[in-house]
């Protein structure tokens, strides 16, 4: 195997542990809390991949991060990995052909993703019940989740352009 492929297998693979140690992360009972919210740490850091690496490779690790999220959420599995998938994709298509890979970007993408799938699961998950009072949730609850999300996404967008750096410099050696 030649050293492009060795490089790309541990590119591949380290973005695979970044996405389980940042789900571990989120689902640690206590940790990052902030008036009753925790951020979704993969969503971002599965929308960066997708900006750096492209399309397919990004639909593939937003699929994964979707599939992660659902085992530690209260709607249907493959909710947020269908959802997940999409903007990764989409992300991946807007960042080769319109716009450029930078972090405001990234925000926009994230917030965009987190507005359009926190919304769908509290209009099925709650919204469309019409109990008295739901509205709180998605204020007191979504919109926090969506901002703090959106908030965490410099972060972990540095931390995939380090790694994707790190190994395009490798490549190139």
């Amino acid at each position: 195997m030649n050293r492009t492929k060795v490089v790309l297998v541990i590119k591949y693979t380290a973005y695979g542990l970044l996405l389980l140690f940042l789900y571990v992360l989120q689902t640690t009972p206590g940790l990052f809390v902030i008036l009753g919210s925790k951020p979704m740490l993969v969503v971002p850091a599965a929308i960066a991949i997708a900006m750096y690496e492209g399309e397919f490779t990004g639909g593939l690790y937003g699929a994964f991060a979707g599939l992660l999220c659902d085992m530690a959420g209260r709607m249907l599995f493959g909710f947020n990995g269908l959802f997940l998938t999409f903007f990764c994709i989409a992300a991946g298509l807007l960042v080769i052909y319109l716009m450029h890979c930078n972090v405001w970007n990234a925000m926009l993408y994230v917030f965009l993703a987190m507005l359009a799938t926190g919304s769908l699961e509290f209009l099925f998950g709650y919204g469309m019940w019409g109990f008295y009072g739901v509205w709180r949730i998605y204020v007191f609850h979504t919109i926090p989740l969506i901002l703090y999300t959106t908030a965490v996404t410099p972060l972990l967008f540095w931390l995939v352009r380090r790694m994707h750096a790190k190994a395009q410099k490798e490549m190139a050696r």
